[in-house]
């Protein structure tokens, strides 16, 4: 189990900054505007269940700990 929950905290890390390149790309090529400024939800929801995933390991490895 252990294995599986840092997989997927890595791959959340990985969309998390995928996806925040790919905002700063736009907002370079098409301007920051009301409209693109919604793009910024992508990497904050994958930043979000990043850090979410990684307390989550982190409680459990605490409890196989004890």
């Amino acid at each position: 189990m252990r294995k599986v929950s840092l997989l997927m905290e890595r791959f959340w890390l990985l969309i998390a900054i995928g996806s925040f390149l790919a905002v700063v790309y736009i907002f370079i090529t098409e301007g920051v505007d009301s409209r693109t400024l919604q793009y910024l939800i992508f990497p904050a929801l994958a930043g979000a269940m990043y850090a979410f995933r990684f307390m989550f390991r982190k409680r459990m490895e605490g409890k196989d700990n004890e």
